[in-house]
């Protein structure tokens, strides 16, 4: 049995074509798109730029950069600040100028970093031993000048593994040659006055063995002794805190006594200055009668008919206040 043909319609066959053309089309120009953009950031990337408002440069001086590039990253007490973006060998007559640096690198800081001082410490560091180095920035310094445009800072250079292994690697070359048979006589001689030392040191320590033993003996008489003690301490554990009582009680008792006196002394300090001064104006009076009543019974001795005649001068007399104020007896010549 024939089947008639389905005739085909063209127009929806070129539509599928435009639709695939199209489709490819876009695909290409992301494809190139994409290219360009990966292109660019990786321009970027090697030449040290970054997509940020740069905020200021500084310049820094080292010995050696060894592991630092352009575009190595920069970093503020630890958080990113910014890159390195350039770094030049410094001419012979900056290094005659100043020849304990050899390289100079420009640091592209962002504009969050703040202005550094003329105390900022900048140093090579790594986060690990295999990872990248990038420029540390530490500055601390508070209260120290700002540092001026154009101003150049000193950098740390740091101690690298390679050098330390290196220096370890001569130290190590160098034992070899003194030790080996080409040791030269500075060599020799250093070893044998290591081995006199080593000989020396062995006879002190015979010498010593007795001086141990003697020393063992003595610690055991002084553990014998403090053994003694504490079981002395231990029998009369009782009468040492009997008397340690009575001790704190005659304290108690000698404090308040001490307080009952000095209380007292208070009370009658008025009662005893007046009577302290009754006593100094009666020996005044004392010594002022004693010293005319010694005069007057000098002159009776001397005539006694003036006792029932009278007549005759009186003898002179001191005044009261030559009587108190004379440290020795008045005479009475």
């Amino acid at each position: 049995m024939h089947c008639p043909a389905v005739p085909r319609h063209r127009g929806y066959g070129g539509a599928e074509a435009v639709k695939k053309k199209a489709s490819d089309a876009w695909i290409a120009i992301s494809v190139i798109a994409s290219s360009i953009v990966l292109f660019i950031a990786l321009a970027l990337g090697l030449s040290g730029r970054v997509l940020v408002r740069d905020g200021h440069a500084v310049r820094v001086r080292f010995h050696d950069i060894t592991g630092i590039k352009v575009s190595s990253q920069v970093k503020y007490a630890g958080a990113p600040a910014g890159s390195v973006a350039g770094a030049r060998m410094l001419t012979s007559a900056e290094r005659q100028a100043d020849p304990e640096h050899l390289v100079e690198i420009d640091l592209n800081l962002l504009r969050d970093v703040p202005p550094l001082t003329k105390n900022a410490r900048i140093s090579i560091a790594a986060d690990t031993l295999l990872s990248d180095k990038f420029v540390l920035i530490q500055d601390e310094g508070e209260g120290a000048p700002l540092l001026a445009q154009g101003e150049i800072l000193n950098g740390i250079t740091p101690t690298t593994f390679d050098k330390l292994a290196r220096n370890i690697d001569d130290a190590l070359g160098g034992v070899r040659k003194a030790m080996g048979g080409d040791a030269s006589a500075n060599a020799k001689d250093l070893f044998s006055k290591i081995d006199r030392i080593v000989e020396d040191t062995q006879g002190l320590l015979t010498e010593l063995k007795p001086v141990v033993k003697d020393a063992g003996g003595v610690i055991s008489d002084a553990r014998v002794a403090v053994s003694d003690a504490h079981s002395l301490l231990s029998d009369n554990k009782e009468r040492i805190e009997r008397a340690l009582t009575r001790l704190d009680s005659a304290a108690g008792s000698m404090e308040s006594l001490a307080k009952k006196g000095e209380a007292l002394i208070q009370d009658n300090s008025k009662n005893l200055s007046s009577t302290i001064s009754g006593f100094r104006v009666t020996a005044e009076n004392l010594k002022v009668t004693s010293t005319y009543s010694k005069i007057l019974l000098r002159d009776l001795s001397e005539r006694p008919s003036r006792l029932i005649w009278g007549g005759g001068k009186p003898p002179a007399l001191p005044s009261q206040q030559e009587i108190l104020q004379s440290r020795q007896p008045v005479p009475d010549r």
